[in-house]
Parts: structure tokens; C-alpha cells; sequence
């Protein structure tokens, strides 16, 4: 059971974030806002990852009370998800973005350190069990354009909410590790920052994200130009 949990959780987080992010930036098309509105609301995402991440996992970690930050995440984010589709104005969804990406953020980081914890001295098997994501976003994004297709771009959203809720109930057992009192590290930036090693990994990676999110952001709005459907 300590690699069916993660797995699953993957699964559902994954299937969860397929049936909206590949619609995202058409539905902000339907809303009528303007390119450099939609630019501000995707770009948005990857900002507010970076600070609220660390912000999260950091409380958790003080508090030693992963399990309790993680769930609160998930509800709160299913929550912000049923309300976007209510909102149609710029600014109200703009801020509802926010809140959205803020609770999202952390959820990945904790099933990642529940993961690596859980799977204790068979640690070599974190990919298969991230393989879980992987077949839940290609499993759940055709579903999901169908779905939209013949229900409308709201029902997206729905379905996200829906698939995170599962996901919050398989994250009760997930198994968090505790950071020791004694531990001098504790992971903090700076001491990832001194090791020579992560600068040049973390060049790399902002250069890959900038080209995942161009692709990402304005690859379905190019589809949808070319005549493709949902």
C-alpha cells in the first residue's frame, strides 16, 4: 500500500489539473479579455508557485503538521476552482487566480516528500509511482475535451473539482515525514543556493520553463485557429 496511495494520489492530482489547463486560456478567450490580460493570468502562475510553495511546505515544516497543510490546501483549492467559472470581469478573476495558484502550489511538494518518505529504501521508485500523474493527465485530458465540447468550457472546471476532492480523501494516507529537532539544514534555500552544483540546474530549468509555458499557454489557442475542436 505505500506505493497504491501515492500512485493513485498522482493519478487523481493529475487527471484534476488535465481537465482544466488545456482549456484555460480558451476560456479567457470566451471571456473576451484582451492578450495582454490572458498573459498577465498565465503568467501569473509560475510567480505565485515561487513564494507560496516554500511558503507553505516552511509552516509545515515548523509546524510538523504536513498532513493538516496539505488537506487544507487541496479544500481550499477545490473551492476557489467551483467559484472561477462564476466570475466573468477581469479583476475578480485575476484575484481568484491568485488564490487558486496559492493553494495548488504546495499541494505537489507534499506528495512528492509523503512519496519519497513513504517509499523509504526503495526511494528508486519515485518515477514509477509519478508514472501515476502521468496516466491520469493522458487518460483524463480526452475525456475531458469531449466533456467541454459538448457541455461547455464550465464543466472543465467542474471536473477538476470533482477529481481533487478524490484526491483529498486518498491524501489522508498519505505518510509524512518530520523533520528532526536537531536537524540543522531543515532544506533551507540557502543551503541549496551555496552548493555549486544548483545554479546551473536551476538555469537550465527557468529557460525549459519558459519555453513549457509559451508552448503550454498559446499551443490550444493556436489549435482553435487552425479549426481544431476541444
Amino acid at each position: 500500500m505505500r506505493k497504491i496511495w501515492p500512485f493513485t494520489f498522482n493519478f487523481l492530482l493529475f487527471a484534476g489539473i488535465a481537465s482544466v489547463s488545456p482549456f484555460i486560456v480558451l476560456y479567457y478567450q470566451g471571456l473576451g479579455f484582451a492578450g495582454t490580460q490572458i498573459g498577465l493570468l498565465t503568467g501569473v502562475t509560475p510567480l505565485i508557485t515561487f513564494f507560496s510553495a516554500p511558503l507553505w511546505t516552511g509552516l509545515a515544516d515548523a509546524t510538523r503538521r504536513h498532513r493538516l497543510m496539505m488537506s487544507l490546501a487541496i479544500l481550499a483549492g477545490v473551492i476557489t476552482i467551483l467559484v472561477f467559472p462564476l466570475l466573468n470581469a477581469f479583476v475578480p478573476v485575476l484575484l481568484i487566480a491568485i488564490l487558486l495558484n496559492t493553494f495548488i502550489a504546495p499541494i505537489p511538494p507534499f506528495a512528492d516528500s509523503a512519496t519519497m518518505f513513504m517509499l523509504a529504501d526503495e526511494k528508486e521508485m519515485y518515477g514509477r509511482i509519478r508514472l501515476g500523474g502521468t496516466i491520469g493527465y493522458g487518460m483524463a485530458a480526452p475525456i475531458a475535451g469531449v466533456l467541454v465540447q459538448n457541455h461547455g468550457l464550465k464543466l472543465a472546471f467542474w471536473g477538476c473539482a470533482a477529481l481533487f476532492l478524490l484526491g483529498f480523501i486518498v491524501s489522508q494516507k498519505l505518510v509524512h515525514g518530520q523533520l528532526k529537532a536537531d536537524d540543522p539544514g531543515g532544506g533551507s534555500v540557502r543551503t541549496l543556493l551555496t552548493n555549486p552544483r544548483w545554479p546551473l540546474f536551476l538555469t537550465v530549468a527557468f529557460a525549459g520553463g519558459i519555453a513549457l509555458a509559451a508552448l503550454n499557454n498559446y499551443f490550444f489557442p493556436y489549435m482553435k485557429e487552425l479549426g481544431a475542436n476541444e
